[in-house]
């Protein structure tokens, strides 16, 4: 029969002797604490191992716990504070000297290799750091967030960005396959520049009120030229995009974060993603996955396919014959453009189009809905 006692009746009869109130604890929050640690370690035998120290702790310290009926909360916070020393002794533990992967490559290697560390030491220092962690030091995402306080979504758009600088300066160095060249042919790699928004001036609703609540405006630029695609996208999907953009976490998980999840923990990966086809005005997006050998295409909207990209770090690509539906100039014309050429009804009152803000996005995702 299950023990109904409170955790605080059993922590008062674990402390008079009672052996049996204690396991009753362990067995009611031991999956909580070992969860937690196995998000924070990405280990499951880590886990496993700070849960055992953790309850060992709790064991021996139980005298000192001042609300018994807090135990769950308390554990947990031994648990936290032990996984995170654990981290810190892993981030501590002096890095190999890069120069040892070049030993066996001869004097070539060597300056290949030197030439990666001078890119690497060109970085912004919050960049830098997180590329030194997660593939000198061979920290997750999530581990490194723990360690430097800030949110993995923060994490990951460092490494993003930090990528395509060290991509842009070692392109002269990097070895190009057949493949490579035969999708270069007909694919423009691209970056997402921004998310905007047309927006009401003057009046009291100068900078606060959207001219059309119901979309936003994804600008696609090509890596090695000018021309910006625009893709119009839902509400939803483009404040994601402008989150992840801001090194933000949305203030509500959403669905594309589960997809992520669920592509770990299958152990498949995004390769890339391809705004493939441009047919009555609106854009299809093709998603590669890779799974051990196997590779798949799966068909998707831009707006998902973009926001995959991002929390991935993934290549985004525009088909050349999609791409020649961008232009140059002056962006306001073109998005008036679109806007006349898409029909969407235009709004009363002066209005200009503006880079979609983190403030504006969490006034959007607070009020009633």
């Amino acid at each position: 029969m299950n023990d109904t006692r409170s955790d605080s009746a059993l922590a008062a009869a674990a402390l008079v002797g009672e052996r049996d109130a204690f396991g009753v604890l362990v067995d009611r929050h031991a999956s909580r604490v070992r969860a937690m640690a196995r998000r924070m370690l990405a280990s499951s035998e880590e886990a496993e191992d700070i849960t055992q120290e953790a309850l060992l702790n709790a064991y021996l310290g139980l005298a000192r716990l001042r609300d018994p009926a807090r135990f769950g909360s308390w554990l947990c916070g031994i648990a936290v504070n032990l996984a995170k020393m654990r981290l810190r002794q892993r981030r501590d533990q002096p890095v190999s000297d890069l120069r040892q992967f070049a030993v066996d490559g001869g004097t070539e290697a060597f300056e290949t290799l030197q030439a990666v560390r001078d890119a690497i030491a060109l970085l912004p220092l919050h960049e830098r750091r997180a590329v030194l962690m997660h593939y000198l030091e061979g920290l997750s995402c999530e581990e490194i967030a723990v360690l430097i306080g800030q949110p993995a979504a923060t994490v990951r758009v460092r490494l993003h960005r930090a990528r395509h600088r060290l991509r842009e300066r070692l392109a002269p160095m990097a070895p190009r396959v057949q493949q490579r060249r035969k999708e270069a042919d007909v694919m423009v790699e691209v970056q997402v520049e921004d998310v905007v928004v047309r927006m009401l001036t003057g009046g009291q609703d100068e900078g606060r009120r959207l001219a059309n609540e119901r979309l936003r405006v994804v600008l696609l630029r090509e890596r090695d030229g000018e021309r910006v695609l625009p893709i119009w996208v839902g509400a939803p999907e483009g404040d994601a995009l402008a989150y992840q953009l801001g090194g933000q976490a949305t203030p509500r998980p959403l669905t594309v974060d589960l997809t992520i999840r669920l592509l770990e923990a299958a152990g498949a990966r995004i390769d890339r993603v391809v705004i493939s086809s441009l047919r009555e005005k609106t854009f299809y997006a093709t998603i590669v996955l890779s799974h051990s050998s196997e590779r798949h295409e799966l068909d998707g909207r831009p707006s998902d396919a973009i926001n995959l990209a991002l929390r991935c770090d993934a290549p985004i690509y525009v088909d050349e014959r999609v791409m020649e539906h961008a232009g140059k100039g002056e962006l306001p014309e073109l998005l008036d453009r679109d806007t006349d050429e898409l029909g969407y009804a235009a709004e009363t009152g002066p209005a200009e189009w503006r880079p979609l803000s983190l403030d504006v996005v969490r006034s959007l995702w607070e009020a009633p809905r």
